[in-house]
């Protein structure tokens, strides 16, 4: 009986989940480039990253709807400086690609 329930319970589980949230990261630049992604809300960091050129990373499969701050910069190395830049995502399931522009780096949020 007791079987049965916890089968139960886990095919009632798989059979109403709903696709889970998954940020993806894609850095098309020439250069690496570090970030990190947090919760808006509370300013708490969730996750770091450090994406070599056309690198692609997946993080925060699974978080449920909150908005997230996801601040990026330049690693070119100690002998330049890079301008940090910040962007706010308003859902966790979402494509950004990292580009480079005249003006620094350039995120894309699709």
């Amino acid at each position: 009986m007791k079987n049965i329930l916890i089968t139960a319970f886990a095919l009632i589980s798989i059979l109403t989940a709903g696709p889970a949230a998954a940020i993806t990261i894609r850095n098309t630049c020439a250069f690496p480039v570090a970030g990190s992604l947090r919760y808006k809300d509370t300013k708490v960091l969730f996750a770091q990253f450090r994406l070599i050129s056309g690198q692609k990373v997946h993080l925060g499969k699974g978080i449920s709807d909150t908005k997230l701050i996801l601040r990026t910069i330049a690693d070119n190395g100690l002998d330049t400086t890079s301008k940090i830049t910040t962007t706010t995502l308003d859902s966790p399931n979402c494509y950004i690609e990292l580009k480079h522009s005249k003006e620094g780096l350039e995120v894309s949020v699709d």
